[in-house]
């Protein structure tokens, strides 16, 4: 999964957009997109010095050869060190996948 967001340094609100493709249990893999909002704060607590969660709404395509897309709750969360890279999770519909979080240039 991919998210693009952008931070608001004073507020920490954070708005992007997510994308990604669910490998897993599928002969036809599913791709989504989805816009996303939420916010990011600092914690002060040893190696961990962000948090952030977004919320959004995922459009997923169905599976050919059916024409169309279906809407699901996305959320993501995450923490980070100095050097913005961590541990997340990420959840579209009721599925939830664990991930590695780290800053793309």
């Amino acid at each position: 999964m991919t998210l693009a967001v952008t931070v608001d340094a004073a507020s920490g609100e954070l708005h992007g957009q997510a994308q990604g493709t669910i490998l897993e249990g599928t002969e036809h893999p599913q791709s989504f997109t989805a816009k996303v909002s939420g916010a990011m704060h600092s914690t002060g607590y040893g190696n961990i010095v962000r948090v952030g969660a977004v919320n959004g709404e995922a459009s997923l395509p169905f599976t050919p050869p059916a024409i169309g897309f279906a809407s699901a709750p996305f959320s993501a969360s995450f923490s980070l060190d100095s050097s913005w890279k961590g541990e997340g999770q990420f959840k579209v519909g009721n599925h939830t996948y664990q991930s590695e979080v780290r800053m793309v240039d």
